[in-house]
């Protein structure tokens, strides 16, 4: 499988701010329901111990809304969720960071499919599934635009739009959450880039994906 675009640059923890929208527009929110499975995550991949450390290393919006069992259906800051991935990867052992994030993605689509998203798809083909993703995007994130750019059998390219929170560690959990998609419908991926990225410049971050069954 082909390396990512921005292999091991990872967002450190003293440096988790993303860019922001200009003054008057709302800013990013996102359904507790994409992230409840993360305690879960933490104590089985990276030791039960460690869920303390979790809570003091994320921002407190982010510990306070774990020590309160986040609930499915609320709106939760985008903070909440880029501070995680960047925790995570500050907890990963050196170099395994990217593999931490592989790992949660999988683990949190997993959940999803067999729980929260049941009434957007059943498991289909991976071009069914990948096709369907704007309305995941649009059922668990306040603002930003997903479209599916190309779609064909063995590949696709989605792109999301106007969503300026990005950052890059959760850039690499979408880029692996769509990945997972294909996996869980039964494809082998030979191809999972970001082939276009904000953080370069790009007017919009691009995931580009190449597969067999």
């Amino acid at each position: 499988m082909s390396k990512p675009l921005f292999t091991h640059e990872f967002s450190h923890p003293d440096s988790i701010s993303a860019p922001r929208r200009s003054s008057g527009d709302a800013a990013a929110l996102i359904r507790g329901s994409l992230f409840q499975s993360l305690p879960s995550f933490v104590k089985t991949h990276l030791g039960e111990h460690r869920w303390g450390e979790f809570l003091e290393r994320v921002d407190p919006v982010a510990a306070a809304a774990y020590r309160n069992e986040m609930d499915a259906l609320s709106w939760y800051p985008f903070i909440v969720v880029s501070s995680t991935t960047d925790a995570l990867v500050a907890m990963s052992p050196t170099g395994a960071g990217d593999t931490t994030l592989r790992k949660f993605a999988a683990h949190n689509l997993d959940r999803a499919t067999n729980l929260i998203f049941r009434a957007i798809f059943k498991v289909g083909s991976p071009e069914f599934m990948i096709s369907k993703s704007d309305q995941v995007w649009k059922k668990y994130y306040s603002s930003g635009r997903m479209t599916v750019d190309n779609v064909a059998k063995g590949k696709a390219s989605v792109q999301l739009h106007d969503f300026p929170e990005l950052t890059r560690n959760y850039t690499r959990v979408v880029l692996y959450a769509i990945e997972a998609t294909v996996i869980k419908a039964g494809g082998r991926t030979n191809r999972c880039e970001v082939t276009r990225d904000i953080h370069a410049g790009d007017p919009f971050t691009e995931f580009s994906y190449t597969w067999t069954m």
